[in-house]
């Protein structure tokens, strides 16, 4: 195979593919955008962009494609955009979903809301129209997946929520989330979102409003909400509600 070729080339915003299949020697040419990467630079930040594909539901259709800023803290954030970018690009607002990695909730664990919660948001997203940036990395509140594992193992068996649990084995309530946002928010303006574009936000979580309305967005937020609780979810998201309060008081501009 082809080694992947990154092309400096300071481009002030990404560009889609403009390559359709009635295209003379498409194959060719979508091989060659494969490996091609794309890079923007935003606020003295290189932000490199992956290869463009869709992300097909029974619900409808996302464009796809991931983005990561060079020497960044979180890796690769996978972008969905519903119908399309050009499309989101033209209004003056959109749904926004910013979406933490969760292992043990795409396996199916029931103490945790994230993979009902992105499923929720990707109906919101195809049926208003609107972005979801997905990051992998951020799973465990940014420790990672085994750590998470751990925090989950202490949680069953001392019957205790997530937030407890995480306060007593960081040993520090400022330790119980180290994600930051700041990444997506430089994507999303190599993307080409401009400051004073609105987002309707789909969290609650103080940190992700602020991190928006530093880049220069306006945000309106509301609540995902999902159906399926059990008691020991309830529980979780009791003690996560409450820690988001705590939260806010940290940010003078929220």
């Amino acid at each position: 195979m082809d080694k992947i070729k990154i092309i400096y080339k300071k481009k002030k915003v990404y560009q889609p593919s403009k390559l359709k299949p009635n295209h003379k020697h498409y194959f060719d040419k979508v091989r060659a955008e494969a490996f091609t990467r794309q890079v923007v630079e935003v606020d003295n930040h290189n932000v490199i962009f992956g290869v463009e594909g869709p992300i097909i539901l029974s619900e409808g259709k996302f464009w796809s494609i991931s983005a990561e800023v060079e020497n960044g803290r979180w890796g690769k954030h996978w972008i969905m955009i519903a119908p399309d970018l050009p499309t989101v690009l033209k209004r003056k607002s959109c749904f926004l979903r910013i979406d933490s990695g969760c292992l043990s909730g795409v396996l199916g664990d029931e103490t945790c809301d994230c993979a009902e919660q992105l499923k929720v948001s990707q109906k919101e997203a195809l049926k208003k129209q609107g972005v979801i940036i997905y990051i992998p990395k951020q799973d465990g509140r940014g420790y990672g997946s085994e750590l998470k594992m751990v925090n989950q193992r202490i949680m069953n068996d001392c019957k205790m929520d997530t937030i407890t649990v995480a306060k007593h084995f960081y040993e520090n309530y400022d330790k119980i989330d180290i994600r930051t946002f700041d990444e997506a928010v430089i994507i999303l303006k190599a993307i080409g979102f401009p400051k004073g574009y609105k987002f309707y936000l789909g969290t609650k979580n103080p940190r992700k409003v602020q991190a928006l309305l530093k880049g220069g967005y306006i945000i309106k937020t509301h609540e995902i909400s999902i159906k399926n609780k059990g008691s020991f979810l309830e529980k979780n998201l009791k003690a996560k509600y409450k820690f988001f309060e705590e939260e806010k008081k940290k940010y003078e501009i929220y």
